[in-house]
């Protein structure tokens, strides 16, 4: 799940940085990953942009008749409106900065303030301070993507498409997902309450302690307890009965070290002579491009992986290299309207190749390349703040475009909250039975 290029163009060797999130500049972007992330983790390319901002925004022509009417309209404003103490020249230039951004009808290109990038945002690390989750403002709300594995906000009740309807008393109405995680994020120990409507329309008011969440993201225990009150962290049937001829892992993100952990705990699935392996991506946002594409390589030996097309219509791919720990063992991935970005891809890749089936509902629909372009020309000595920006599209090895569309899976399992407390986990139930050839 977006921006910089970070290392070489695919087809040479390793590509490059992925996100959602979210890694950026020089791998130092992370939509989403800290503490309640910018929006989905986006899948990024690394890469800075190659022209100043001045210049990319044009010297002449159009651009520069376009700025000297805002500038016009600010002298007089400043000279002649009634109210010169409602005038702030911060204030204007980021309304101006918003309209612009806003008529694009793109949640994912937006403004950075140099306070927010000063206060971190865009810093890649191996853990954050913030309650865990993942926030979008797709439909004009803040919506929770997906809470993170044994976060604060998943131990205090909070859901996948849960919408925030206040923060510390305060209505979100009219946010971007950026001024929701300035609030939602802080230091660990210290509290944040929300209001939330959930999925089922109850309205509910959770006071949530934040903590440092580590990254760990590769787990061989089920997301959620099978059978809830009775399987605890067992993985078994819809009869209640354990598991052992089917290996499971839960990618719950994709960064740094997502890869060696994979490894490490997959090394001898293949010899082990299970039917099959259920990869688990609910609730996955995203991450980094290149470790998106290296967890990819593992399961693939040829194909691939993904493709982007830019403002150009020129298309580029990332290929699978032959050789991997997990290129035979059939395979069902479990995906949910949490699964986004590098969650998208990872399992557009395995399906579209033939080496897994796809159970659960539609995916989110993350699959926009960003770029983190740093603005200049400003003239303030603090900053000009970056223009987060949409550069092009990632597509499925079959060509398909994820933005907006999600990853459609080969069987659908819809599950609701009811469903899962009244019957179980009726998705990796289903995950089962096809690997058993039920």
């Amino acid at each position: 799940m977006d921006i910089p290029r970070e290392s070489s163009r695919p087809g040479g060797g390793e590509q490059v940085a992925r996100a959602a999130v979210a890694v950026f500049l020089l791998l130092s972007m992370l939509t989403l990953a800290f503490g309640l992330g910018y929006a989905v983790h986006d899948l990024t390319t690394d890469t800075p942009a190659s022209r100043p901002a001045a210049e990319q925004a044009g010297a002449g022509g159009d651009d520069a008749i376009g700025a000297a009417i805002i500038d016009e309209i600010v002298e007089l404003l400043k000279t002649r409106y009634v109210d010169k103490s409602a005038i702030d020249p911060e204030t204007l230039r980021e309304a101006a900065i918003d309209g612009i951004i806003r008529s694009l009808n793109d949640s994912h290109t937006e403004y950075l303030t140099p306070a927010e990038m000063a206060a971190g945002a865009l810093n890649l690390s191996s853990s954050y301070d913030g309650i865990g989750a993942t926030v979008s403002d797709r439909g004009g709300v803040i919506t929770i993507v997906a809470p993170f594995r044994d976060s604060p906000a998943e131990k205090a009740g909070i859901r996948a498409g849960d919408i925030i309807l206040e923060v510390d008393g305060v209505s979100t109405e009219g946010w971007t997902q950026t001024q929701a995680v300035q609030v939602i994020r802080g230091p660990s120990g210290t509290q944040v309450t929300l209001k939330v409507k959930h999925t089922d329309g109850t309205i509910e008011t959770i006071t949530i302690t934040r903590g440092n969440i580590p990254l760990e993201s590769v787990f061989l225990e089920p997301n959620l307890e099978v059978i809830p009150g009775e399987s605890g962290s067992k993985l078994v049937d819809r009869n209640g009965n354990e598991v052992t001829d089917i290996a499971y892992v839960a990618i719950t993100q994709f960064h740094d070290r997502t890869l060696n952990e994979l490894r490490t705990k997959l090394k001898d699935v293949e010899a082990k002579g299970y039917k099959g392996l259920i990869v688990d991506l609910r609730g996955n946002p995203g991450g980094l491009l290149q470790a998106t594409v290296d967890v990819a390589d593992e399961f693939l030996d040829s194909g691939i992986i993904l493709s982007e097309v830019d403002a150009d219509g020129k298309i580029e791919s990332w290929n699978a290299r032959r050789g991997g720990i997990l290129t035979r063992i059939p395979i069902v991935i479990l995906q949910d309207q949490g699964s986004a970005s590098g969650a998208e891809v990872l399992a557009a890749a395995l399906r579209d190749n033939g080496r897994a089936r796809i159970v659960g509902t539609r995916s989110f629909g993350k699959g926009t390349v960003n770029q983190l372009q740093e603005l200049k020309s400003c003239g303030d000595p603090k900053g000009c703040g970056a223009l987060y920006i949409s550069v092009g599209r990632w597509l499925t090895p079959k060509g398909d475009q994820i933005e907006g569309l999600g990853v459609k899976p080969d069987i659908e399992v819809p599950m609701s909250y009811d469903d899962y407390v009244d019957r179980g986990d009726i998705q990796l139930f289903k995950a089962i039975d096809l690997l058993r050839g039920n």
